[in-house]
């Protein structure tokens, strides 16, 4: 019984070591950095800014990239903000089905009243046929009903009824190597000129443009956000930590040519180790490292640095453009084993009474 209680408690013994050495291993996990900078879509005419002051000049504009041109009837799909073939209704042929096929194409184009029928059988689509409303596809079997805004839908025969449907822009973006998500915002910005789709998911924007007779197609630019702006001496932290901004740490942001009012704010962080200065249109965050102090850009800032290319850097007024921000870094199984840890940790601590600080 003794050996066997002995065993027992070495084993036990054994199980600690061998849980503590694991423990010590999970929590010397290496943390996760973002690796990659946020990203700041800038749309059309924005100007590209040498520093954020009233009176600044321009030192470039930026422009959307032209991808194609596309044949105008998919401004059907864009009023209607739906991408895909849709079928929009039936309509009877009537006396006309037993037209020969070359009548049935006449009959079509001369004789019917194709706006009475959009407002008797949709919602909310409505058309203004122009002067040569139907282009034959395959006579007496599909058609191409032309809007006077250059927009069109496909009419498909199906014994004696027609359907009239949307056309399938998302076919055409594919064809020309446009992939869109499902996750999509079309957005009107000129009533039958231009328009905007937005794919949330892969986050990317197109302007579309409507001239000539032309539906042209742009992608709208990315720029990368300057976050991490210099280094500087670390003797300012307590100067910090008191609120206060020393006369050298200004005149630092000035050698940067970045903006700092001597009125500007100081906050300190819960840790003690970093500091937030606001310092309106801009908010700077101030990170303790070894021995120095990195500054960085904060995004909640009205204006933004941006980098077109090592040439081309300048500020940008955050409400001109859409901030996108890198998707969250993937963890280890190492790292999520310590996230588990600490989580467990705490949970302990709050059983047995113990403060977290």
């Amino acid at each position: 019984m003794k050996a066997l209680l002995k065993s027992l408690i070495f084993l036990i013994i054994f199980i600690l070591v061998i849980g503590f050495g694991i423990s010590i291993y999970l929590l010397q996990a290496p943390t996760v950095e973002q690796t990659e900078s946020p990203k700041l879509q800038i749309h059309t005419r924005t100007a590209l800014r040498g520093r954020p002051t009233v009176d600044s000049k321009p030192i470039v504009y930026t422009k959307d990239v032209y991808r194609f041109s596309l044949d105008p009837q998919y401004i059907s799909n864009l009023n209607s903000g739906k991408l895909a073939r849709e079928l929009l209704f039936n309509a009877s042929l009537g006396h006309r089905a037993t037209l020969k096929a070359k009548d049935l194409d006449t009959s079509l184009k001369t004789a019917t009243d194709w706006q009475k029928m959009f407002s008797d059988l949709t919602k909310d689509i409505r058309i203004r046929p122009s002067a040569s409303p139907i282009e034959v596809l395959l006579t007496g079997e599909e058609w191409l009903l032309r809007d006077a805004t250059g927009g069109a839908y496909t009419v498909v025969r199906t014994e004696n009824n027609v359907g009239v449907y949307l056309p399938d822009l998302k076919e055409a973006l594919d064809a020309n190597k446009i992939t869109l998500s499902t996750d999509l915002e079309v957005s009107l910005k000129k009533k039958n000129r231009q328009w905007i789709i937005t794919d949330n998911k892969h986050k990317q924007s197109y302007r579309f443009e409507s001239t000539e007779g032309k539906l042209h197609v742009y992608q709208l630019s990315k720029f990368t956000i300057l976050t991490f702006l210099f280094e500087t001496d670390s003797a300012f932290a307590s100067s910090l930590s008191a609120g206060k901004l020393p006369a050298e740490l200004i005149q630092a942001f000035v050698k940067e040519n970045l903006p700092l009012s001597r009125r500007a704010q100081v906050s300190v962080a819960k840790d003690g180790e970093s500091w937030t200065i606001n310092s309106p249109p801009l908010k700077y965050d101030i990170l303790s490292g070894t021995d120095r102090l990195k500054v960085y850009l904060n995004l909640d800032s009205k204006w933004l640095r941006v980098k077109i290319d090592d040439n081309t850097k300048g500020w940008v007024q955050r409400e001109r453009g859409t901030l996108f921000l890198p998707p969250p870094p993937t963890l280890s199984s190492r790292q999520i084993a310590k996230e588990r840890l600490l989580v467990l940790i705490d949970r302990l601590k709050d059983k047995v009474g113990i403060p977290n600080d």
